[in-house]
């Protein structure tokens, strides 16, 4: 993490310059507030969103709800909704950008009451739910700025509010993940010299489990080399990791860095290299049986194009599902069998930011059966684009955004193969050269 804490700081002016244009856009363009545009038709699903920098939420099985407005000042970034569907993460910074000002923690309640402000200090990096229980980990910044220390906490939410402390540990790591149990925590460890990059499994007490090398020490005398493994998703079994390698220059690292797959219950064997990508986990997805892991190949930091769905099998031969013309992000499956991947496709393009404008044009959701067969599964006009597909559970009803600016769109809903616009007026920014990240809805389907 204090790798990462290094790298934001040196990129951070980079990247607020490449939204800049995108958020002097965003701010001209709005000023209204959301508005629920269908009434009659319900949903059994409950969503966060963004508009005009503020969040908002939504249950969307009541036909009489409005959108309820949480924040009022500075910006919102949406973490995630807790595994029982109760309470929402975001990080509330409070300037209108999020890389000239600190971010600090908050959790709601689903129905917008109770929000609370989890830690007094900045947390770096991306929070984490546990996948088990409404239990959150994250990094803080601490000490003083001539000695700075990251550290991670846990806090656990019971259903009467009450947030109990747990563990503060030291975060001696580049990156973490929880895994699919819920007990223990993956870490990565940065490489240096006569020192491999690592994976580390540790308690939730911080105390180290198993160790695993994953790779040799790198010859930091040549430079650039690789330095520590990032964005890892653990299969739900607990045995394979996907991750990405990123390296120790922050530039090279912005246009692709290898994808690999280690298998935890076989340390001895080397990483299977899968392909290279851009660095996002949100473009990692495994099926609930750990027999398919779906991912984005493609190097160049433009989102826009050159980006390529792939699958993988357990054993790391990699299958291409996707057309040389188009553009694929956003690979999700179905939660039941038999899975079906949803992810968005449109044709390859320039990357050339106009506000009026989507960044792809006529992009849509699609769908690969676990025949393998593929097809567009939402249907829109050819100056609007698809973005975040959020299937139910048995990929019968899709919620998805459909933007008709670049940074301006509405919550779609469809079911028995109608569309059906939901809320007008949800808003964020393009992100790191149109990547879209962090996403701009949250959904939650009730159970």
């Amino acid at each position: 993490m204090n790798g990462i804490w290094r790298k934001a700081v040196a990129v951070a002016a980079m990247l607020g310059m490449l939204t800049l244009a995108g958020g002097q856009s965003m701010a001209a363009e709005q000023g209204q507030l959301p508005v629920r545009s269908n009434k009659e038709v319900t949903v059994p699903a409950q969503i966060a969103f963004t508009s005009n920098q503020q969040l908002f939420l939504l249950n969307l099985q009541n036909k009489n709800e409005a959108p309820k407005r949480i924040t009022k000042d500075g910006l919102a970034e949406i973490v995630g909704w807790s595994p029982d569907g109760q309470w929402l993460l975001f990080v509330k910074y409070q300037g209108a950008d999020r890389y000239s000002v600190p971010g600090f923690l908050w959790l709601v309640r689903a129905d917008g009451s109770g929000a609370v402000q989890l830690d007094d200090r900045p947390v770096t990096g991306r929070p984490k739910w546990s996948p088990t229980r409404n239990q959150v980990a994250y990094t803080v910044q601490a000490g003083s700025s001539e000695q700075p220390k990251t550290l991670l906490v846990l806090k656990e939410v019971r259903a009467n509010g009450e947030v109990v402390a747990g563990a503060v540990t030291p975060a001696a790591f580049f990156d973490f993940t929880w895994m699919p149990d819920g007990e223990a925590i993956l870490a990565s460890t940065e490489a240096g010299k006569n020192r491999p990059m690592t994976f580390v499994l540790q308690n939730l007490a911080g105390q180290p489990l198993a160790t695993y090398p994953l790779a040799e020490p790198p010859r930091v005398e040549d430079g650039i080399y690789a330095l520590a493994a990032t964005g890892m998703n653990v299969s739900p079994d607990g045995q394979l990791v996907a991750y990405y390698v990123r390296d120790n220059a922050a530039s090279l690292s912005a246009d692709g860095v290898p994808i690999q797959l280690f298998n935890l219950k076989q340390p001895m064997k080397k990483p299977i290299v899968l392909g290279s990508g851009l660095p996002y986990p949100e473009w990692l997805s495994w099926t609930a049986n750990s027999q398919q892991l779906a991912f984005i190949d493609g190097t160049d930091r433009v989102a826009t194009h050159n980006k390529h769905l792939k699958l993988a099998n357990r054993e790391g031969k990699v299958v291409s599902a996707s057309p040389a013309d188009s553009v694929d992000t956003y690979p999700v499956w179905t939660a039941k069998p038999p899975y079906t991947l949803f992810f968005a496709r449109g044709k390859a393009t320039d990357y050339a930011f106009d506000p009026k404008k989507v960044m792809v044009p006529g992009q849509r959701i699609w769908t690969r059966d676990a025949n393998g067969a593929e097809q567009p599964w939402t249907k829109g006009a050819e100056q609007t684009a698809d973005y975040y597909p959020s299937p139910s559970p048995d990929g019968s009803k899709l919620l998805f955004l459909r933007l008709d600016r670049a940074e301006r769109g509405s919550l779609f809903y469809q079911a028995d193969g109608k569309e059906s616009e939901l809320v007008k007026g949800i808003t964020g920014d393009i992100g790191y050269y149109a990547n879209y990240l962090p996403e701009w809805i949250a959904v939650y389907w009730n159970r």
